[in-house]
């Protein structure tokens, strides 16, 4: 059996879809947990904020912080100024205090890392259960940043100016307005897939308001490919060599198939 260019064009771009992976949709929710898990694809929660050194109100270096669990309103933050345990005092002036405890930028700027397994993850939308109505607060701006570098996402020993985070792999998303309402939020366009996003209080140019807000769920697609692969095909995103290597292969061998089959 002869197989025309049409035909041949047909088996390749179906054999390239196949390779490339296909997504679909999905959200994690974050009800007094760290992770979620939804069509295979787990996203684990972890706190972050620039507390490493320097004086509040710096651009320091990342480190680790601690989640905080806030039913239906979503996840906060208590950076590494309260070390393990609430630190003292009331009010705005002190961290792990009403709205300190929530993901803010007043003085050190919080941030939450989703690390996904499973599938990789192209992120559409956040949505922030609570936005502060403190004096001085009232707004949700945030920053997006998705791992677009080799090997792990990590962040330890980083700053969040372009320079660092660059350098190690990560793109900014985008700084995006918020609002001072609760509900969903949109994420930049973008045709990312990445295993490890970092969604945070604005740490761009600031306005005139401080950010504070709780962070309830992520929405986006999954992309049916393996964890190490290059996603699902879009962004201008190609099956890796050794796919295309059995791509080629199998075409080879179905070629001869059909061309020995009888008419």
């Amino acid at each position: 059996m002869k197989i025309d260019n049409k035909t041949m064009a047909m088996l390749t771009g179906l054999a390239i879809m196949g390779a490339a992976g296909s997504a679909s949709a999905a959200t994690w929710v974050f009800n007094n947990t760290s992770s979620n898990t939804q069509g295979g694809v787990t996203a684990t929660a972890s706190a972050w904020g620039n507390t490493a050194n320097g004086s509040s109100g710096t651009n320091t270096v990342l480190q680790g912080g601690f989640l905080t669990y806030n039913g239906s309103s979503g996840l906060g933050v208590k950076n590494n100024d309260c070390g393990s345990s609430p630190c003292s005092g009331s009010g705005d002036t002190s961290e792990g205090y009403s709205p300190e405890h929530a993901v803010d930028n007043d003085q050190r700027k919080d941030s939450i890392l989703f690390s996904f397994s499973g599938d990789k993850v192209n992120l559409d939308y956040t949505y922030f259960g609570w936005v502060s109505g403190n004096t001085g607060y009232g707004d949700s701006d945030f920053s997006v940043y998705a791992y677009t570098g080799a090997g792990v996402g990590t962040l330890a020993g980083l700053t969040y100016t372009d320079a660092s985070m660059a350098t190690a792999g990560w793109t900014l998303v985008g700084h995006h307005g918020g609002g001072s309402s609760t509900g969903w939020k949109t994420i930049n366009d973008t045709d990312i897939y990445s295993s490890y996003w970092l969604i945070g209080a604005n740490n761009g140019t600031n306005d005139s308001k401080k950010d504070a807000f709780k962070l309830l769920k992520v929405a986006g697609t999954t992309c049916a490919d393996n964890p190490n692969g290059t996603g699902c095909g879009g962004g201008g995103q190609v099956p890796e060599p050794g796919t295309l290597l059995l791509l080629g292969a199998g075409l080879l061998g179905l070629t001869r198939t059909l061309r020995r089959s009888p008419n």
